[in-house]
């Protein structure tokens, strides 16, 4: 059984970290040779993806036509409503507390998690899951050849703080995570920019800028090279995420050089306090403030951070998880 058949069940293709996740391993997967499919519901499959998308797009009653040997989810309603015959039946745990996700962690013929602290607690609740945790695309995150960051800081520019900017989102943290810079760029007197990035749905009104007091603006739809750019010239990242499985934008800014303040939310299998990052045991502005201001009055530690963040963060390609996930499915299939 050298070629695998699996298909992804997913609600839709938009531009979310979760969805992204499955883009990244199928594109693995199909460079490998296996056979990729996502299944979305009729109505999202016109949609344009918003990234490449390996293998086939297709709709569920196709899905039902052919035979896998793995179909699998992060969503736990669409794992109860759709059974292929004869195919392992994989969810994938993403997210605590998911409406529904418990009935589809008891009913799964294998259950993944994306990050440590999802194994642990599937773990106190009598399910064991195999650790799969995220990734990052390296061919696109990286280093910028040409880093202004240190010209940038001679020559006396501003500190750039970077914000994921999901303000409608509560748990993403974005206002809490914006006004910890802002409290920390005040109490530190440095010259700090603030800037967020989002990709609002289509139609809806653009933001404005932040009731703060240091100026701030918005990048909104940036493509992945734009963004890419923007983690590459910011000197922070802050995240204030609650109850993320693995964090996507902590990650990717970490590859491109951006010292990281955090949550312990989605990161701890690669932000580790004092060492690759700074990290926060509290969701709150306050908290957060006091390790954006450690790192505004400390260059050379936030040069330090960055590095090491960087080589960590390195250990974690998309490949990986592929692997890990490939292997789980073929010893499942065994028993």
């Amino acid at each position: 059984m050298d070629q695998l058949r699996l298909a992804v069940l997913l609600p839709h293709l938009g531009v979310y970290g979760g969805i992204r996740r499955f883009f990244e391993l199928g594109r693995v997967w199909s460079t490998r040779g296996h056979d990729v499919a996502l299944a979305v519901p009729p109505e999202a499959k016109g949609a344009e993806p918003w990234l490449p998308v390996p293998g086939r797009i297709l709709d569920f009653e196709a899905l039902r036509r052919e035979r896998w040997h793995a179909v699998i989810t992060p969503d736990p309603k669409l794992f109860q409503e759709y059974r292929a015959e004869g195919s392992l039946r994989v969810f994938y745990a993403v997210l605590e507390k998911a409406p529904g996700a418990e009935g589809a962690w008891r009913d799964a013929d294998l259950v993944l998690a994306n990050s440590t602290g999802m194994v642990r607690h599937l773990a106190k609740r009598g399910v064991r899951a195999i650790a799969a945790v995220g990734g990052v695309n390296g061919d696109l995150f990286h280093v910028p050849a040409t880093d202004s960051r240190a010209a940038r800081a001679r020559e006396g520019g501003p500190v750039r703080a970077l914000v994921y900017g999901r303000l409608s989102r509560k748990r993403k943290g974005s206002w809490t995570a914006a006004r910890a810079v802002a409290m920390a760029a005040r109490r530190a007197r440095s010259r700090v920019e603030l800037i967020l990035f989002d990709a609002p749905p289509p139609g809806e009104p653009p933001p404005e800028a932040l009731s703060l007091p240091i100026p701030n603006r918005w990048v909104l739809r940036p493509s992945q090279a734009e963004l890419s750019a923007l983690y590459g010239d910011s000197d922070l990242f802050v995240s204030a995420e609650r109850r993320a499985g693995w964090c996507n934008t902590a990650a990717e800014a970490m590859a491109c050089g951006a010292a990281v303040v955090c949550t312990e939310s989605g990161t701890e299998d690669f932000a580790f306090h004092g060492e690759t990052a700074l990290v926060s045991r509290f969701p709150w502005a306050w908290s957060l403030a006091r390790y954006v201001e450690t790192l505004l009055r400390d260059p050379q530690l936030r040069t330090r951070i960055a590095a090491r963040g960087r080589d960590r963060i390195a250990s974690f390609p998309w490949e990986r998880t592929a692997d890990t996930i490939e292997a789980a499915i073929r010893e499942r299939l065994r028993t």
